[in-house]
């Protein structure tokens, strides 16, 4: 009789020991920062009938750029195309048309303000129409290092927290509640501040252009973690 007693006993808590159930919910965690780092893309064209005298003429921009000690140049390169003119449903040759692009990058107003006033004294030495310059918008953004290193403390950030709420939920719950997945999703949410406009720059312009006197706003950088608990 004894025996048969403690058989039911078990045989009644089974259902309630196996009952698990998963909770799946998304928190956001964000950082407020403030970008470090001015942007600009220069294009420089060059139309001329003598392909050479283009690469003459785009050899003296590449060695100003690449020999400038003070500002991040990246993303460089150069395209040679020919040029056409339409009439009549006819097409004439009438040149070539050569490109050199590259991403100037500093930390430094003043440094970026200096390296874009001498690029625009040699375009202005040149005294020539078939010299085109264009600036892009300046603007301002998060360096790649800073960026980096606010995704790290936001991803450790969300870890410690959901380890923190299993423990407190395992304790309020009478349960072992215990993370088993985490997915997180990285977004960097504010667009860049524009320091100055974009500029197409004549070969007549000689005057140099005006200082960058941008205002860094602040920029929020946020991770969007998907958690899976179980509790059982």
């Amino acid at each position: 009789m004894l025996k048969k007693s403690k058989i039911l006993f078990t045989t009644l808590l089974l259902p309630i020991l196996s009952f698990s159930y998963e909770l799946e919910f998304s928190k956001s965690f964000s950082q407020v920062v403030n970008p470090d780092l001015l942007t600009t893309n220069i294009n420089i064209n060059i139309e001329k009938k003598d392909e050479n005298k283009i690469n003459m003429d785009i050899e003296k921009f590449n060695d100003f750029i690449k020999e400038n000690k003070n500002i991040i140049i990246k993303n460089g390169s150069y395209n040679l195309s020919p040029k056409y003119k339409y009439y009549d449903n006819k097409q004439e040759f009438v040149g070539y048309v050569g490109s050199l692009r590259y991403t100037a990058e500093s930390k430094d107003a003043k440094e970026l303000n200096t390296f874009l006033n001498e690029l625009i004294a040699l375009k202005d030495k040149s005294k020539s129409d078939d010299v085109k310059l264009n600036i892009s918008n300046i603007s301002w953004r998060i360096s790649d290092e800073v960026q980096n290193q606010k995704f790290d403390e936001l991803r450790l950030e969300s870890i410690k927290w959901i380890e923190s709420y299993a423990k407190e939920l395992s304790s309020s719950l009478a349960k072992n509640c215990e993370t088993k997945k985490i997915n997180i999703n990285e977004v960097n949410g504010i667009m860049p501040i524009y320091a100055r406009n974009e500029m197409a720059l004549s070969s007549t312009m000689s005057k140099a252009v005006a200082d960058v006197a941008p205002i860094s706003s602040e920029q929020t950088i946020t991770v969007n973690p998907y958690f899976l608990l179980e509790c059982k």
